[in-house]
């Protein structure tokens, strides 16, 4: 597979966004958050959209696929979205989309579940990795398929039916080991059905936090966008999250940077984003490799984790 025969995890900022201030930050203060960002004429801010890819002895494993390169349903989008570079990025690596084994998706916003599916030559919709396994929480399908009014313009309906159609997906609704040393684990509050991904490299566990930290000054639990789904749920788990990661030293991204942050930094990084510190001296962290290519050893059925084919919802 040359190039992509390396393994490692990698972070890839896929596409950014420009959004409006107040969407962005909610109910947080113009004056509080614009120290922390400039606004443009428009009072808009970017927001990096963000996908992680692993390379693991069960294949490789993408998380988010970002916007993908279906025409957007809303032409504000053409304007304020760049083009998703998930394509190059992967190309670069040397893979192609049917390289791909399995793709988790946190929630199914479009904007972070278009690349799912693609159009083809005739103008069909069909499933950008052909080979791969979906995974997605059972709440998110559900949203996806029904979406509330207030969610609606959130969703695509060729974003997720050509996965049914293809038998390709697969629900879970707990946390769930969905390959050897990653995991799905429910993050409530940001959409439903959100959920973040943890991933197991050496003695180093990697968090991938979705939704949950678009800024970082979303680290803190009274900073949520205007969108989120249940903002109070959304602050609880941001509280049980970071407590987590310091317990047991994640690695964690996105937070609003192009790079893995450790969570002992969590609490420095909030504050500076909050003017209330100046910012510690970041901290590289290598790229790390994945445990070598073996079989994993046999777990008994009765532990397995649920995961179940997805149905079509009922109309």
């Amino acid at each position: 597979m040359g190039k992509a025969a390396k393994p490692y995890i990698r972070l890839l900022r896929v596409s950014t966004t420009r959004l409006d201030g107040g969407t962005v930050f909610g109910a947080t203060a113009k004056q509080v958050w614009e120290r922390f960002v400039s606004p443009d004429r428009q009072n808009r801010v970017s927001v990096g959209n963000y996908s992680l890819l692993i390379d693991h002895p069960e294949g490789w494993v993408l998380v988010n696929t970002g916007p993908g390169d279906k025409p957007p349903l809303s032409l504000d989008l053409v304007r304020t979205r760049s083009r998703s570079s998930m394509a190059r990025e992967l190309k670069q690596i040397g893979l192609m989309p049917k390289d791909i084994a399995v793709v988790i998706q946190t929630d199914l916003f479009s904007e972070y579940a278009g690349g799912c599916t693609h159009f083809t030559s005739s103008g069909r919709v069909l499933p950008t990795f052909p080979n791969a396994r979906y995974i997605v929480h059972k709440d998110a399908l559900e949203e996806a398929m029904r979406p509330s009014r207030r969610n609606r313009k959130q969703y695509r309906a060729d974003d997720v039916e050509p996965l049914l159609d293809s038998g390709q997906l697969e629900l879970v609704d707990s946390t769930t080991e969905v390959c050897s040393g990653v995991w799905v684990e429910p993050a409530a509050g940001p959409t439903p059905g959100h959920q973040i991904v943890l991933c197991q490299q050496g003695k180093a566990t990697y968090a991938f936090l979705g939704m949950l930290v678009p800024t970082s000054m979303h680290l803190s639990p009274t900073v949520n966008a205007a969108y989120d789904w249940n903002p109070e749920a959304t602050a609880r788990t941001k509280v049980e999250v970071k407590r987590q990661a310091v317990l047991e030293s994640w690695l964690v991204a996105p937070v609003g940077r192009d790079e893995w942050v450790r969570a002992s930094q969590l609490e420095s990084i909030e504050a500076f984003s909050l003017g209330r510190t100046a910012l510690p001296e970041p901290t590289r962290t290598r790229r790390v490799a994945a445990p070598a290519r073996k079989a994993a050893p046999a777990v008994p059925a009765a532990s397995e984790p649920v995961v179940t084919p997805a149905a079509r919802v009922p109309a």
